[in-house]
Order: structure tokens, then sequence, then C-alpha cells
């Protein structure tokens, strides 16, 4: 296989993929929209949230303290 009959293949292959793209899609729009998103009130979104029990508070614990520990060691690489 030549160099060009090999060019026009790969050619046609890109070809053909974009061809299938365009007739694999319908063309529709999307029918949603912001409006049909359902808003929730602020007062019962306040209550779910003070509701939410926290997560992994040990491991955020000792993350922040291990951050602290390591201030001084990050301000002297750092000066």
């Amino acid at each position: 296989m030549d160099f060009n009959a090999a060019e026009e293949e790969e050619f046609g292959f890109s070809r053909n993929y974009f061809l299938a793209k365009e007739m694999g899609s319908s063309g529709k729009k999307s029918a949603r929209k912001l409006s049909d998103i359902n808003v929730v009130d602020e007062q019962e979104l306040r209550e779910a949230s003070a509701n939410i029990e926290p997560k992994h508070q040990n491991d955020i614990a000792d993350l922040i303290n291990s951050y602290k520990s390591l201030y001084p060691k990050w301000f002297f690489d750092l000066s």
C-alpha cells in the first residue's frame, strides 16, 4: 500500500465517521428548561441542611491539626 492509498483510506474513514455522527443525531433539542426545575423553599432548605450529619469530623480535625503543626515548616521554607 503506498502513501496516497493510505491517506485516502484514512480520509474515507474520518469522513464516514463524521457522516455517521451526523446521521445518528436526531437533531432534537432538549425539552428541559430552567423553568422546569422545582424550586425549594429557603426555609425547607435550611431545615434540611441543619439535619445533615457531619461526616469524617475526626479525619477533618486531624488534617487541620496536621496543617497547623506544619505551618512553621512551611513558613521557614517559603521565607
